[in-house]
C-alpha cells in the first residue's frame, strides 16, 4: 500500500464550505412574484383600455352618412376587398361583350359584333396593304397634272379581297 501524502502547497487556498441554497431559492421566489404581478398589472391595464375604447368610440353625428348610396362607405378611392370575385365578374362582362351584338354609339352608328364574326369579315374583306416605299401616301391629294407612277403594283383599294365564299353569280346577261 501506498502511504505517501499527495504534495501540498500552503500558498494555494480554497473555500472549505459549500454555498447555501437558501439565497438562491429566495431569489427565484421573488423573480416569480415579480413576473406574476407584472402579468396581472398588464392584464388589468389591457382590460381598462379596452373598456375605455369601447365607451369612447362613438362617431360624431355629422361624420356618419345618413342615407343614400354611400351610407356606411368611406369616401373613394376605396380598397378592393374581393379581388378574385371582382376579376371573375370583369372577365365575364368582357366575354359577354366579345361574344354578342350591341351598340357602341347609336348616334354615330357604331356597333360591336362577336369576335369570331369580326375575324371572318376581316378575312373576307381583306386587310389594307401598306404603301410601297417612295410612293405618296394614299390620303394625299394628287394634282391633276401629275403623271402616274411607273410602278407595276396595284393600289391597295383595287386589290381583290381574299374570300372564303365563292363569288356570287350575276343573273344579268
Amino acid at each position: 500500500m501506498h502511504t505517501e501524502l499527495p504534495p501540498s502547497n500552503p500558498e494555494i487556498q480554497y473555500e472549505k464550505t459549500d454555498a447555501h441554497p437558501r439565497p438562491l431559492y429566495q431569489f427565484l421566489f421573488w423573480i416569480c412574484v415579480i413576473c406574476v404581478v407584472s402579468a396581472l398589472f398588464s392584464w388589468g391595464t389591457l382590460r381598462a383600455l379596452q373598456y375605455w375604447r369601447d365607451g369612447a368610440s362613438t362617431a360624431a353625428v355629422m361624420a356618419v352618412p345618413q342615407n343614400g348610396p354611400g351610407a356606411g362607405q368611406p369616401p373613394s378611392p376605396r380598397l378592393q376587398t374581393r379581388e378574385p370575385l371582382d376579376l371573375a365578374t370583369f372577365k365575364k362582362q368582357e366575354a359577354d361583350i366579345l361574344s354578342s351584338y350591341g351598340p357602341v354609339d347609336r348616334e354615330k352608328g357604331l356597333f360591336h359584333i362577336p369576335i369570331d364574326e369580326a375575324m371572318t369579315l376581316a378575312l373576307e374583306r381583306g386587310f389594307p396593304v401598306a404603301d410601297q416605299p417612295g410612293s405618296e401616301p394614299a390620303t394625299a391629294a394628287k394634282p391633276a397634272s401629275a403623271a402616274k407612277p411607273a410602278s407595276t403594283t396595284k393600289p391597295a383599294s383595287t386589290t381583290k379581297p381574299v374570300s372564303a365564299r365563292p363569288p356570287a353569280r350575276s343573273t344579268k346577261q
